[in-house]
């Protein structure tokens, strides 16, 4: 069998980049010819496919009347359209899965599919079909679903992507040309989401229940390497006993709650990673006299020794989180989750058995879980820690994984199970 993937990136940015690199990994590994394709990029993984790959675009670096022939570009690639075509009478793959193509590959690509009659599936790493700001979310205001019914209008009314009327213009424009035509909607055969929360919402949205399936990202222990007893042992003299967050430090991940729960609990905070929020946490931290500590980005063996110091592991999200690779890379290491009750967060996180599960934006409930976890004893913390590895490690599973993707590939290309391929093999 043939698979090619997609993905705009072919490198580790983030949990989507590393969901296609991983599943192209896997089919590969189990025998299955694979290709990839992608922009081009200075760290892009090589490939054996990359005269394929079309130019590096970021319209962000348009400038003056460049922006106009970036509009263009941001909706439709002639040059991904071409070289797409191109790949697919090299390679002639049995399955297109892609993982993203908005902006730099763009929708242009899958007519060439359709005309060759090659399935395609598409796993939703974000809600950017129905939502153009990707999150259902608008800083200052929340959950929203304004855009529901194709009214992606609402994106650039209130700013929702990026603040500028201009730029939220043009990805309100993107969305809501994609919905009206049904580009995507109708190219794609299976939808593929990492949580039911996503599946349910999609509908919810407009596509078809037949075409939704949900497969759970499986997890990778290749990097669950011990860290060294002394590293941790630096790190929590360092800081003394603290709770840890690690990701994106952004307004949806409900971090200034963190701060106002982290006061009411009279605990440490460390907040391991980059973003946006980082000089408002800071200033919020001092004003309300709580010991914050700041790292910026790690990674390997500094960030993993961080996050087994800790007591507990947070993430108090206020907007609809999928299935943040975040918590079960902290599950596999056996820490205890504090957690917020919206999105698929509560599918990954087991009230009173993995972790704790709160309402979200409730700096009150939040502040009770953490004061409720710094209070257990070593064993007790151990015991949920346990339970919480015991599930990552025995749900998110590569033979799952393959077994259910497969299942729907089987399914795509109407072949009998006899043909298919063991996925114990």
């Amino acid at each position: 069998m043939r698979l090619l993937g997609v993905h705009r990136l072919h490198y580790r940015m983030g949990g989507a980049e590393a969901v296609h690199l991983d599943h192209l990994a896997l089919f590969r590994e189990k025998g299955w010819d694979c290709a990839e394709f992608a922009m081009e990029h200075p760290q892009n993984e090589p490939s054996a496919f990359k005269k394929y790959f079309p130019s590096y675009f970021d319209p962000g670096m348009a400038r003056g009347t460049e922006k106009f022939g970036a509009v263009g570009r941001f909706l439709h690639s002639d040059e991904a359209k071409q070289k797409f075509s191109v790949l697919l009478d090299d390679f002639r793959p049995d399955i297109i899965h892609i993982h993203g193509i908005y902006h730099q590959l763009t929708p242009a690509i899958l007519p060439p599919a359709l005309e060759r009659k090659i399935p395609i599936a598409l796993t939703l790493h974000d809600y950017k079909l129905v939502c153009p700001a990707y999150h259902f979310f608008r800083p200052g205001y929340g959950v929203c679903e304004l855009c529901r019914g194709g009214r992606q209008w609402n994106c650039a009314v209130h700013r929702c992507a990026h603040g500028s009327i201009l730029t939220d213009s043009v990805y309100a424009l993107d969305g809501w040309l994609q919905w009206h035509r049904g580009t995507v909607r109708d190219a794609v055969s299976a939808f593929i989401g990492p949580c039911r929360f996503l599946v349910d919402k999609f509908v919810e949205h407009g596509v078809a229940r037949e075409k939704l399936h949900y497969v759970p990202n499986f997890f990778e222990t290749t990097d669950d390497r011990p860290v060294a007893p002394d590293t941790i042992a630096a790190v929590k003299a360092r800081y003394g006993r603290f709770l840890l967050y690690f990701g994106r430090l952004s307004v949806e991940k409900g971090l200034s709650v963190l701060v106002d729960a982290a006061k009411r609990a009279g605990v440490t905070l460390v907040f391991v990673g980059e973003g946006k929020e980082e000089a408002g946490l800071r200033a919020k931290a001092a004003e309300l006299g709580v010991t914050a500590h700041f790292t910026g980005h790690l990674k390997g063996a500094e960030l993993w020794a961080h996050v087994q110091a800790a007591v507990a592991i947070a993430l108090p999200s206020i907007w609809y989180e999928i299935a943040p690779k975040s918590i079960l890379e902290a599950q596999a290491r056996g820490k205890v989750i504090i957690t917020s009750a919206i999105g698929g967060l509560p599918e990954m996180v087991e009230d009173n058995v993995t972790g704790f599960v709160v309402p979200p934006n409730d700096a009150d409930a939040l502040g009770v879980a953490i004061a409720k976890a710094f209070a257990l004893s070593e064993a007790e913390l151990a015991k949920l820690g346990e339970a919480a590895r015991a599930y990552a490690l025995a749900t998110f599973t590569r033979d799952r994984y393959f077994t259910e993707m497969t299942a729907i590939y089987d399914a795509l290309l109407r072949r009998p199970a006899a043909q298919r391929v063991d996925a114990t093999a």
